[in-house]
């Protein structure tokens, strides 16, 4: 008998209902896929947008670190030492002598400095030294091949403090290697009150290495000024100097010159707050950059070659109580790496005293 084709098989209908319940399945399946992957997108889009705002908000924090403008209308200072022409940070002596460890009773008085003077006086120095760029040597000199009224000779008690200007960079590791060679003595002479060391300050270092170290480092130290740290600020701040010429905007972060250079210096409590505040505010930013430039383009007095300015570091200059308007230039390469630097007081004061009366060959 044949199938009559017009009437629906019997067993279509359950299959039917299956496909459509697999159909309804499949239908639901796709829609919670895309629901979870419209999650994992909404999810990555907060993702990159708290990211970029992370990263937004960490340049902000860098720029103002790195920043040496300050806040806008900071109010600007110049620090308490600072030279009258506004070209150096004069060095105090009560402050040299509570830092230097050679000294025991801080803040000589003008009266007992002869009193403090070393034995060796500077008239005897000639005959103690090399004739080359005033070296000292432990061993007797042989005697001057000039006469005796051709050589000049030292005063042996000079009319004031021999006048020591020492021009450095934060950034130039040359200037941290004349710092730890000379600093000790340097110290010790001007706290006895035997040199009056004022400290220049260049920051062509920012434009070497791309970057604000020199700057801000030089801010900071003036800073440490306004609170009487001006010279253990500066030494530790050099001491840090990388040899690294690309590494002075790491070494120089907000947590070295706020935090970790103040405690080397000794600045503490309400010290420390007025230290601070002045940095954040960046309060010595106009008169650090008007000594910057203004060190580039004066002429150092009675010093041929600086006549125009002087434009790198290390330099260091002296000039005697007797001609305090003549500075001669100091051979600091050839002494430092000479077989006997200068670097105990008597030999040290002994190179100032030669070079700023001419004795040596380093006008």
């Amino acid at each position: 008998m044949a199938k009559d084709k017009t009437k629906p098989r019997a067993d279509l209908a359950p299959r039917r209902e299956i496909a459509a319940k697999q159909e309804a399945e499949k239908t639901a399946k796709r829609r919670r896929q895309l629901a979870i992957n419209w999650a994992i997108a909404i999810v990555i889009i907060a993702l990159v947008a708290a990211g970029i705002w992370g990263a937004r908000a960490h340049v902000k924090a860098g720029e103002r670190e790195i920043a040496i403008t300050g806040p806008a209308n900071a109010a600007q200072i110049t620090p308490p030492n600072a030279s009258s022409d506004g070209l150096a940070i004069i060095v105090k002596a009560d402050e040299a002598a509570a830092f230097s460890p050679s000294l025991p009773i801080p803040t000589p008085a003008p009266s007992d400095t002869p009193t403090d003077t070393p034995t060796d006086t500077p008239s005897d120095t000639p005959s103690d030294m090399q004739g080359e760029e005033g070296t000292q040597t432990d061993a007797p000199s042989d005697p001057p091949t000039d006469t005796p009224s051709s050589t000049p000779t030292v005063p042996p008690n000079p009319s004031g403090p021999y006048i020591v200007d020492f021009y450095v960079d934060f950034q130039s590791f040359s200037s941290s290697g004349t710092q730890t060679t000379y600093g000790p003595a340097l110290t010790a002479l001007a706290g006895k009150g035997d040199i009056t060391l004022r400290y220049h300050f260049l920051t062509n270092g920012d434009t070497t290495n791309t970057n604000t170290a020199s700057s801000r480092t030089a801010i900071a130290a003036a800073c440490a000024d306004t609170v009487g740290k001006f010279l253990p600020y500066t030494q530790a701040a050099l001491a840090a100097t990388p040899i690294s010429i690309t590494s002075g905007a790491l070494v120089f972060g907000d947590q070295k010159l706020k935090v970790e250079f103040p405690a080397t210096a000794g600045i503490t409590g309400d010290d420390l707050k007025t230290f601070q505040n002045c940095y954040t505010q960046r309060a010595t930013r106009s008169f650090i950059s008007t000594m910057s430039i203004a060190n580039q383009t004066t002429a150092v007095p009675g010093n041929s070659t600086y006549a125009s300015g002087v434009t790198s570091t290390p330099v260091m200059v002296v000039a005697s109580p007797d001609t305090p308007t003549v500075f001669q230039t100091v051979d600091l390469s050839t002494d430092m790496y000479s077989d006997a630097p200068s670097t105990s007081e008597d030999a040290l004061l002994a190179l100032i005293a030669t070079t700023a009366y001419g004795l040596t060959d380093n006008g």
